[in-house]
């Protein structure tokens, strides 16, 4: 093996070398002037405690068929600095001390290159760029074994590249919002990948909005981006891998959810963090609804309750070919770093239930929610007369209490959970009336339990809201008394009774008792007496009939046999509530 040697000091002398094969250095302090310019077609190999300082252009290609071909080797505690540049077409790879300065790193082998180290080194770069044309797997850069970085004034240029990290990580030290870029032409974006635990993650210092390009070409080539916009300016850190797989395959069962989401997306998930500050952050994700569906916000896996929970993503958008969903200053409060998106369920309708009387109609229901469509589900003992549909429905119901229920009709065939209510059912007023009779003088008394209002019709075209009201009757007959009350819950309920008026006592003066049927028998019609005495007597003042009973009849019979043809007296005494009645006068028999 050749060992080469050089010190290039100045551009003025030496302003480009060209060397085939592998250099290696083996211990030698090497430095290339600024405006130099070094082509090696084979790789540089930096071993033995050897120094290399890079101020110039240093190309590094595949042109030799050795093993390292067109890869930079640092090891054996050798060093390499300067604030030059690098043009690598294959491997980076670091086991000892790399100090990156103001230089800038190019990737722009079109086969897949690796960056890695023998003994776990991890190399922090100025400016990558990550270059070539390679596709397919040619198309990687990747981190191999180790974790990379881009120092605290240092860019990355992923241009249409994909930078994979599999399960390790790659940070980004400088917090300013826009050293992270990206070729976003669609269908050739550049991307991060990672599997877990990888993570793509930046240093934040502003609320500006800080693009994490995560991609994945592992099954479906996927490039879907997070945004994440801090909410004040100090020093923070969020981490953000796309997990292009079901989460159910990974633990995260998209069956298991608070509730509030009715679907989520089976294609990706992503997994974001806070790692290191306080600051609450927007979190924005991206979707294309032509391969992805549509979705409209955005759940979080909690580890705490081990299932998936809405976080209330209100934003909605479109940024290109993209639509997105936006959760607002999101503190990271929940323990758990997987978030999905969700068709969410509208909001579950708080419904409004009143107090129902039995047996009644036009009872309203009514409901609060943020939807413009209700279904409402009624028990058998409840009806729906109108408003199905809408926030407010009329129903008719019979008697029993049961649970009556609404859903919000939401897009995508995403309902919300029911809200749920029982009305109380209110038995309607046990009514009874009762009356006290003086003749055309009635007093009713209300039996009725838990009334609290009245309403009389007495039949006679008068009315009473009195709850014992007297009432006089001007003219005889028959007449129909309803009683409606009404309890304090509005509840109500009548019932009738017949009643017939007479003026006055009448008492007939002719009896025929001859069996004919008609005018039999001496009959007093009377109303309102409480007590009463009758006796009847011939014109010898002999008692021929005597009655206390309620029913007055004589049947012109004295002793069993018809009494003669004549005229006959009678005395009545009797009384009302409160009235004394005593009448007198004769009756004539014609048998």
């Amino acid at each position: 093996m050749k060992n080469s040697y050089f010190i290039l000091v100045s551009t003025l002398f030496a302003p480009m070398f060209m060397l085939s094969q592998i250099v290696y250095t083996n211990g030698a302090t090497m430095h290339i002037s600024s405006g130099a310019t070094v082509w090696l077609n084979g790789g540089i190999n930096i071993s033995n405690s050897s120094i290399f300082s890079n101020d110039g252009d240093i190309t590094i290609t595949k042109n030799s068929t050795l093993p390292l071909a067109g890869s930079v080797n640092i090891e054996n505690n050798s060093s390499l600095s300067g604030n030059g540049s690098y043009n690598v077409e294959q491997d980076w790879i670091n086991s000892s001390i790399f100090s990156a300065g103001n230089s800038t790193v190019k990737l722009n082998g079109n086969s897949q290159q690796f960056i890695t180290s023998n003994n776990g080194t991890i190399t922090t770069f100025n400016n990558l760029q990550l270059l070539g044309t390679g596709i397919g797997v040619n198309r990687k850069k990747t981190l191999q074994g180790v974790d990379a970085k881009i120092g605290t004034n240092g860019s990355l240029s992923i241009n249409d590249r994909e930078l994979e990290t599999q399960t390790h990580s790659f940070f980004v030290l400088n917090p300013s919002f826009n050293v992270v870029t990206n070729n976003a032409v669609p269908g050739n974006e550049g991307f991060v990948s990672s599997i877990t635990p990888g993570v793509f993650s930046r240093e934040t210092n502003s609320n500006s909005v800080y693009l994490f390009p995560t991609g994945s070409s592992a099954g479906v080539l996927r490039y879907r981006p997070v945004e994440l916009t801090p909410a004040n300016t100090n020093s923070n850190a969020f981490t953000v891998r796309m997990n292009n797989v079901d989460a159910s395959t990974q633990g995260f069962n998209r069956l298991t959810t608070d509730g509030k989401e009715c679907d989520l997306n089976s294609r990706y998930f992503h997994s974001i963090n806070r790692s290191s500050g306080t600051a609450a952050a927007d979190i924005r994700l991206f979707f294309i609804i032509a391969s992805d569906s549509n979705w409209t916000g955005i759940g979080q896996w909690q580890t705490g309750n081990a299932q998936w929970n809405d976080i209330n993503a209100a934003g909605v958008g479109v940024s290109g070919i993209f639509n997105t969903r936006t959760r607002a200053a999101w503190n990271f409060t929940n323990n758990g770093d997987p978030y999905i998106l969700t068709n969410e369920r509208p909001q579950t309708p708080i419904l409004n239930c009143p107090s129902i009387c039995e047996n009644s109609t036009n009872n309203m229901f009514t409901l609060s929610g943020n939807s413009s469509s209700y279904q409402w589900t009624l028990p058998s003992n409840g009806s729906i007369i109108n408003g199905q549909g809408t926030a407010t429905i009329s129903a008719s119901w019979s008697s029993g209490s049961s649970s009556v229920s609404a859903i919000a009709i939401g897009t995508n065939g995403c309902n919300s959970l029911p809200g749920i209510c029982i009305p109380t059912i209110v038995p309607p007023p046990s009514v009874q009336f009762t009356h006290m009779d003086d003749f055309t003088d009635i007093s009713f008394i209300d039996q009725t339990s838990n009334a609290s209002q009245w309403n009389w019709d007495f039949g006679d075209g008068t009315n009473s809201n009195s709850q014992n009201p007297t009432h006089t009757y001007t003219t005889s007959g028959t007449y129909t008394v309803l009683l409606s009350v009404t309890n304090s819950a509005g509840c109500t309920n009548s019932i009738f009774q017949v009643i017939e008026i007479l003026n006055d006592i009448i008492i007939p003066n002719v009896i025929t008792p001859n069996g004919d049927g008609v005018n039999d028998f001496f009959t007093i019609k009377t109303f309102g007496l409480k007590e009463y005495e009758l006796t009847i007597w011939n014109r010898w003042g002999s008692k021929v009939f005597s009655s206390s009973s309620a029913t007055i009849h004589w049947d012109g019979k004295v002793n069993g046999n018809p009494a003669p043809d004549g005229v006959y007296f009678y005395i009545l005494n009797a009384h009302t509530s409160n009235k004394q009645l005593e009448f007198h006068g004769n009756v004539t028999v014609f048998n």
